[in-house]
């Protein structure tokens, strides 16, 4: 029985997508498969991956017609993993991630256990340091804030910028799992069917942690295996991780952070204004 199927989203670069794919391979656990989504590139990425693969019952390879972003493109290998091959689990992996660990699947899925919607890990970057625990603001109004804050260095308003910066020392952000590895568990599908799908790329780990928050479900962070991630690859052929071009993807997916936030605060204002 196939228990857990691991997404890998490519977009153009193919090369890197390979050694990711065969890295998972290696894999001690043999009830996976996993799902190969070519989010539209307009290279030969998807006749490639899907020619190498072709005779690995473990590999499936599926093309999206454009490039939907990381949401969408990654909730399309959720809906095939899901509806298709009826798994229980579904691991989301950076294409420009390498499992060295044998058993990081295994190790992952024995942390499963009861509240649990998502499982990450500890994350290994190119200098062999461990990716720092990721902060982010969720709650309203620091979101708000933050998008002010992201709106004025966008376009140079130096004295907003300031305020917002002013502001924003004094508030509390909360830790929350890399976008790079996660795995999402029964308990979280029975929630949702995938990732928030408005935004197309950034904002998506925090969007995560709001939905999991809403529903009642913890986020676990597993420090006994990690991945290795090489960072920015697919941005790389997205915009060349120009940093202006970042931030303006980064303003867009955030508002949709600002709004979901903000419907919790109202929801939980009236909540307690019942209980008053």
């Amino acid at each position: 029985m196939v228990k857990i199927a691991v997404v890998v989203l490519n977009y153009m670069n193919y090369q890197e997508t390979v050694f990711c794919i065969d890295s998972v391979l290696l894999q001690k656990n043999n009830s996976f498969r996993i799902i190969v989504v070519d989010n539209g590139s307009s290279n030969e990425s998807f006749q490639i991956l899907k020619e190498k693969y072709c005779h690995n019952r473990l590999v499936h390879v599926i093309k999206a017609r454009k490039n939907y972003g990381f949401a969408k493109g990654n909730n399309i290998g959720i809906q095939y993993a899901r509806q298709r091959l009826q798994v229980d689990f579904v691991l989301l992996i950076n294409s420009d991630t390498v499992m060295r660990d044998e058993n990081y699947i295994s190790t992952l899925l024995s942390h499963d256990e009861k509240s649990v919607g998502v499982i990450g890990s500890e994350i290994v970057l190119r200098n062999g340091r461990k990716q720092r625990l990721y902060y982010e603001y969720v709650g309203f109004p620091e979101t708000l804030i933050y998008y002010l804050y992201l709106l004025s260095t966008l376009y140079g308003l130096n004295v907003l910028e300031n305020h917002m910066e002013r502001l924003l020392r004094k508030r509390k952000k909360e830790q929350m799992l890399h976008g790079s590895a996660f795995m999402l568990t029964p308990l979280f599908f029975e929630v949702y069917d995938g990732l928030y799908s408005r935004t197309f790329l950034y904002g998506e780990e925090i969007l995560l942690y709001i939905m999991c928050k809403r529903a009642g479900l913890r986020q676990i962070y597993v420090s006994d295996t990690n991945i290795f991630h090489k960072e920015d690859q697919s941005s790389k052929f997205l915009f060349g991780n120009r940093c202006s071009v970042k931030e303006k993807y980064a303003l867009q997916s955030y508002k949709y952070v600002v709004w979901e936030s903000f419907r919790d605060f109202i929801k939980n204002s009236l909540k307690s204004r019942r209980k008053a």
